[in-house]
Parts: structure tokens; sequence; C-alpha cells
């Protein structure tokens, strides 16, 4: 019955094997199983985004659509084990986006989808906010561990990282911009240029321009000047070394600090794909940094 259950729950599933599942031939179960599968695909990403393990969403789910049910009847619809389905509801039960009742047998219920959502948005805020919130006290913790500890010395090492996504990607050229202290070159498409901008990322180069440090950008953006002039005074040319390049001049994006860290945006530019299809490559390997360095500088050239 189990390998059953879950193979109606399968996104593949071929519906005219619900006849002889778990849901018989009742014409209304046979109904149910279609909506709630076609539910499922379309509900369970989200609600997994909001710290739901997969079947936490689907009992869920099951219970704002069927609302008031008994652990059997959520065990039976779901095809999740009845000793694992307590263990779920009672997790649910403590997110406060499931409630029971004092029947016998004691028989459950979900918040709606809205009133969950919420719910768990909340939690996981204050989840997060805490967790910024003591992040000095934690690397204190860190710290302390580390100076009483003898270890050769790391600073300097020349390394790499990969980050996977357009938001870790954006958070982690923000950071760079931040530890800049002298120069910053950037050479990136009109595409790429877009979207800094809309990430609020080139509102960093004009704060840039206000510490005294350097900000060159080359770009093939035609309207680069309207972008990063939006609601500045003056001459954006004078704020930002400026130069509109040909679309050849760059075929790849890429951020450089103080000629000692660079960032490569790479992501598929015949065919855009999800913030996930994102990715960087970060060095602070010099004769990577110099190599792209002589590149940026040929393209103003």
């Amino acid at each position: 019955m189990v390998s059953s259950a879950k193979k109606v729950y399968d996104v593949d599933l071929d519906y005219s094997e619900l006849e002889e599942s778990i849901y018989g031939s009742d014409k209304m179960d046979h109904a149910f199983a279609k909506y709630f599968l076609a539910v499922q695909k379309k509900l369970l990403p989200d609600l997994q985004k909001l710290d739901l393990s997969l079947n936490e969403a689907r009992i869920l789910l099951y219970l704002m659509i069927r609302k008031h049910s008994t652990a059997t009847d959520v065990s039976k619809y779901t095809g999740i084990g009845r000793t694992e389905t307590y263990h779920y509801l009672s997790n649910l039960l403590s997110k406060g986006v499931v409630l029971s009742t004092f029947d016998r047998p004691q028989k459950y219920y979900a918040l709606h989808y809205t009133e969950a959502v919420d719910c768990l948005v909340r939690s996981k805020q204050n989840a997060l906010r805490a967790v910024s919130e003591n992040k000095d006290e934690h690397q204190n913790m860190i710290n302390s561990i580390v100076d009483g500890m003898v270890m050769p010395e790391q600073q300097g090492k020349e390394s790499y990282q990969v980050i996977v996504g357009e938001d870790p990607m954006h958070a982690k050229i923000v950071r760079m911009l931040a530890s800049a202290k002298s120069e910053v070159s950037m050479l990136l498409s009109d595409r790429y240029l877009v979207n800094l901008y809309y990430a609020e990322i080139t509102d960093a180069l004009l704060d840039l321009h206000g510490k005294g440090i350097k900000v060159n950008m080359h770009t093939s953006c035609k309207k680069v000047s309207q972008l990063l002039s939006e609601d500045v005074d003056g001459n954006i040319q004078k704020m930002v070394g400026l130069k509109v390049v040909d679309d050849a001049n760059t075929p790849v994006d890429f951020v450089i600090i103080d000629n000692k860290e660079m960032i490569i945006m790479l992501d598929n530019r015949s065919s855009p794909g999800k913030k996930q299809d994102f990715c960087g490559f970060y060095t602070n390997n010099q004769s990577l940094v110099t190599a792209f360095r002589f590149m940026f500088g040929k393209t103003g050239a």
C-alpha cells in the first residue's frame, strides 16, 4: 500500500492507475486525488522555502483542502506512514499552522493558506533576525578559539570561490565593493548592468566616489548615464569613469577591486535562465586579476 501511495503522488502519475490505488473506486476520492496532485505540484516548492519538510507541506495542504481530518485519514490520503504522520502533525502544531480538536479520535485542521504563509514568514524572519543580531557575538566566539590556537598564517593566500545563484552573487559583489580601498574596475554588458541596477548595486558606485575611491566602468549599455545619474546632480562621467564600448568588447562581465581580487559573472547570455542559473567565479589569484585588468584596459583603448 505504501508503494502505491507513493506512486499516486509521483509527478508523472498516470491517472488511470488511481482506480486501483488507495483511493479505490470512490469518484469523490478519485477527483480529490487529481486536484490534490495539481495543487501539490504548484504550491509545495513555496512551502518548503518556509522551512517545512516535503511531508509537512503535503500534510498542511491536505488539511487546508479536506479541513477536519483524523491522523488516519491524513496517513491514508497522503501515503505517509501513520507513525510518521503523528510526528509531522506535531511539528505543524508547534509551528502554529495546524490546530487540533478535543474529539476522539482527535481531528486536525489548518489555517487558511494566506494565514499559514504569513505565520511561517514571520517565524522565518524572526529566526533570521536572531541570527543576524547574534553574528558579532558568534564571530567573537570563533575568534576566541582561533586566537588560542597556533595555526600557520593563511592571510594573503590565493584562493577561489564559486558562487551559485543570482542573489548570493549580488551579495558577494556588494561585500567586495564595500571593502574597496582605492579603485574599482567594471566591464559590464548591457544586460548585466541593468541587472545590477535593479539590484540597487549601482547606487554603491556613487557612494564609493564620495569616499574618494576611483570607479571605472566600461559597458555596452547605451543608457548607462541615465541609469547612474537618476536622482543625482552633476556630471556622472566625473563621478564614475564611464566608457561605452561595443558589445564585442564585453565578452564577459567582471568586477576588479583594488587590482587584488575579482569576480566574473557567468550565465547563458543567449538564453537567460532563472536566478539560480547565474553563477560567479571569485578569485584573488594575481595572475588572473592582472590578465583581466589588462583586458579591461584594452576595452578602453
